[in-house]
């Protein structure tokens, strides 16, 4: 069961009624999780792990479906298996992003996509 669908056009407007929250399904429950604790998301297949501030969620949810309902403007996918939050990223390397000490590639046609998205001086 998948309470939101990405060919829901209101999709962007319950988010805002929700106070900028979704709803998963995690394991047997429905969970509220607020956009603004995702940090970034892994996919494993048909399952994401949802990283929030302080814990984790597993999602039975594809990677496609879940960046059709995440907003955009603060969602980037940066590699076919992880999008992140825009205003997590603490460091970029050559191949990384480093979010609260971890890792996450950065696929090399994504790199330049993504710096354009975050406010940097050259």
């Amino acid at each position: 069961m998948q309470l939101l669908k990405q060919e829901n056009p209101n999709i962007i407007d319950r988010i805002e009624q929700f106070e900028g929250s979704i709803f998963l399904n995690v394991g047997k429950q429905i969970q509220r999780i607020s956009l603004k604790s995702i940090q970034y998301v892994k996919g494993y297949g048909d399952y994401m792990k949802v990283q929030c501030e302080g814990k984790s969620h597993t999602v039975h949810i594809t990677m496609k479906n879940l960046e059709g309902i995440l907003p955009s403007s603060d969602f980037y996918r940066v590699h076919k298996s992880y999008l992140i939050r825009l205003d997590q990223i603490e460091k970029i390397t050559s191949s990384h992003v480093e979010i609260n000490e971890t890792f996450i590639p950065i696929s090399r046609n994504n790199k330049q996509e993504l710096l354009s998205l975050i406010p940097w001086v050259k």
